[in-house]
């Protein structure tokens, strides 16, 4: 008799508001489309500290099983929680692939599970292909994104894959599924857990992750002067910038390398990007054409990053940076800004 080929995924929903991560909705997506592929359905996983009804935004985007692991001790995300109450779900039930994100709960939750059920994992998964379900293949950047690897599982376990935020795209469901949700309470013990989360500390949005963040203020060769940089540095800590940067700031060790932005760095796709001093080679602009908005400031008016930005300013930063930067400050002391 066939195994069956059900998706299980981990969508990351807080207790702390109604709203699904974008993240959460891609991987909702994801799991729908192999589902369909395979002949198989979803089941969506919550884990919390209570009882929230989900079933109306999972039943838009395709899931049409639900399990509530509710706890007190999964108010937090803790590994060992999480891996307490999952465990045994996975174990009874052998889903035959399991989703999360490739994000701070996947790259610590997935290995541990993976070596408790004997099985493998795939981390930062761009693609899956299932034209040949029986031996489905996975694809992962390497290499600086210049290359895909391709996996395929050697089990008969549980696939583990936790996927590359930047390869996700949300979208509901041609017809709303109707969600069966059935609400699990794990009984985990505070003994078997081993740490204690104490509080959240907001993270220094200059130093975030650049392919992670929202907003990026990028500095190139113009940008890095000693009078210039750190004007640089307080504008993107005034706007919740990360600092991004260029092969050639790089190569002059003025900014790290994993700031480095283009096809031989990261690729980014930020809702707000700043590009500071940059000259705009190819190669730097391969890496951010999935921004949602582009604007560039340089003093050369023939600069090529005019003709990839939404808005282009002729003018030298040392002039601009510290009028806007008093300007953004007035306008947050006087509440017109947050």
């Amino acid at each position: 008799m066939a195994r069956t080929r059900n998706i299980w995924v981990l969508p990351e929903i807080s207790d702390e508001g109604e709203e699904i991560s974008k993240l959460s909705l891609g991987l909702l997506t994801e799991a729908r489309y192999v589902a369909e592929k395979v002949g198989g359905a979803v089941t969506a996983l919550v884990l919390g500290d209570r009882t929230e009804d989900y079933s109306a935004i999972l039943g838009k985007y395709g899931v049409s099983r639900a399990y509530i692991f509710q706890d007190p001790l999964l108010q937090n995300f803790s590994a060992e929680a999480y891996v307490a109450a999952l465990l045994p779900r996975i174990q009874s039930e052998k889903p035959w692939l399991l989703l999360m994100g490739h994000t701070t709960v996947g790259r610590e939750l997935a290995p541990r599970l993976a070596a408790l059920i004997d099985t493998g994992v795939i981390t930062n998964c761009a693609k899956i292909d299932v034209s040949r379900p029986e031996q489905p293949r996975f694809f992962r950047p390497v290499y600086g994104d210049q290359l895909y690897q391709e996996v395929v599982f050697q089990t008969d376990n549980t696939m583990l894959v936790t996927m590359d935020p930047r390869a996700l795209n949300a979208s509901p469901a041609a017809k709303p599924a109707k969600v069966r949700v059935l609400t699990i309470e794990p009984k985990i013990t505070a003994e078997s857990i081993k740490t204690r989360h104490l509080e959240y500390l907001p993270a220094d949005s200059r130093t975030v992750d650049i392919a992670d963040a929202s907003t990026i203020v990028s500095a190139g060769m113009g940008a890095v002067t000693d009078e210039i940089l750190p004007l640089v540095e307080e504008l993107a800590g005034l706007i919740e910038g990360a600092i991004g940067t260029t092969r050639p700031v790089v190569d002059g060790g003025k900014i790290p390398r994993e700031r480095m932005i283009g096809q031989t760095g990261k690729v980014v796709s930020p809702e707000y990007y700043l590009a500071l001093g940059i000259s705009g080679a190819t190669h730097h602009v391969g890496g951010i054409q999935d921004s949602g908005k582009i604007v560039a400031v340089n003093r050369d008016p023939q600069a090529p990053i005019f003709q990839s930005s939404d808005v282009g300013i002729t003018a030298d930063l040392k002039d601009v940076l510290p009028v806007l930067i008093e300007r953004i400050k007035r306008a947050k002391n006087n509440g017109e800004i947050l």
